[in-house]
């Protein structure tokens, strides 16, 4: 159970979270260059105001199943365990991928559910976690490598969280 002042840090990070993701949105979607027609798309990004897909209080979501590429060596690069955030994600199913980004009692991490031919992550995600609490993730559905609505950058400033998406204009194999 959260304290309620747990709750309001977790409501408050939900919010901030929201509204960054809409700022990026407006931003790709001003671009023409960027913000065309897609093969396949994230149409959650092309929404004026999308609907939130994150709540206070949830748990960390199972990985999907995702197709296995049989080659070994891609679950070897997975990132081992180093923090009880990270053992929260792991034992939902996802391999942790790339460094954890932390600052101001603030934790994003990756996890994926599994790899295409080349090691890339398919059906990843990005976990929020303040103060130990799960804020909430940074797409409202798992991503794959080089396809459109992919998550690009994730910066902190101080209690800011910002994050890129990326439009991809054509799919790529």
């Amino acid at each position: 159970m959260l304290t309620p002042s747990a709750a309001a840090l977790v409501v408050q990070a939900t919010r901030t979270l929201t509204r960054v993701a809409s700022l990026t949105i407006l931003l790709l979607a001003s671009q023409p260059a960027i913000g065309g027609p897609q093969m396949k798309v994230a149409a959650w990004m092309d929404e004026a105001k999308p609907a939130s897909w994150n709540a206070p209080g949830l748990p960390v979501p199972a990985a999907p199943r995702v197709q296995a590429t049989g080659d070994p060596r891609c679950r070897e690069l997975a990132r081992p365990t180093e923090l009880d955030e990270d053992k929260r994600v792991r034992e939902q199913g996802w391999d942790l991928v790339g460094a954890y980004l932390g600052g101001w009692r603030v934790l994003v991490i990756r996890g994926t559910a599994g790899y295409d031919g080349m090691c890339r992550p398919r059906g990843y995600q990005d976990f929020v976690f303040v103060r130990g609490v799960l804020a909430g993730t940074l797409s409202p559905h798992p991503m794959d490598s080089r396809t459109d609505g992919i998550l690009g950058r994730v910066q902190l400033f101080g209690a800011t969280l910002r994050a890129d998406f990326r439009r991809v204009r054509e799919q790529i194999a």
